[in-house]
């Protein structure tokens, strides 16, 4: 079948290409990162901030809600911040888990010390589905103000 579909490829795309078999990588977590991974973040931050700026949500495993909040996965908030140099290598950060992120806006730069850092707010939320109402209505969401950039990074956090 495999060889079918690659010939059919071939007859059918007007310029001379040749088909080759995908090999997997053989790295459980890192597939479950990326093949989980949402982009929170705007693709392009606010033309005043000073770094390049993505923020990432991924479970930390494939599951459903069971009525408590408990019961819900965590989920990873993944933050890279670059400058946009070639051959740079984003910094990687990572906020504590929750059961849930939003991205709520981005914050004005502010210096500290030396160092100019982009800032946003970020919200932790509960899935959608899945949870009781009275599990939902006593869960409180927090807010966190974070702040990075290529040399460092921190957060605040407070119940909205």
């Amino acid at each position: 079948m495999k060889q079918i579909l690659a010939l059919l490829f071939l007859l059918l795309t007007p310029t001379a290409a040749s088909a080759h078999n995908l090999t997997s990588v053989k790295k459980p977590a890192l597939a479950l990162v990326l093949g989980l991974l949402e982009e929170l973040t705007p693709t392009k931050p606010e033309p005043d901030q000073p770094y390049i700026v993505r923020v990432f949500a991924s479970p930390a495993f494939v599951g459903e809600c069971g009525g408590s909040v408990s019961s819900c996965p965590d989920v990873r908030l993944f933050i890279t911040v670059a400058n946009g140099d070639l051959g740079e290598t984003p910094v990687l950060y990572q906020l504590p888990t929750a059961k849930g992120w939003d991205f709520v806006r981005w914050s004005s730069p502010i210096t500290m010390g030396k160092t100019t850092m982009s800032s946003f707010v970020v919200r932790t939320v509960l899935p959608e589905a899945n949870v009781d109402a009275v599990a939902r209505k006593a869960w409180h969401s927090q807010e966190y103000h974070v702040f990075v950039s290529p040399s460092g990074g921190s957060y605040a956090f407070k119940l909205p």
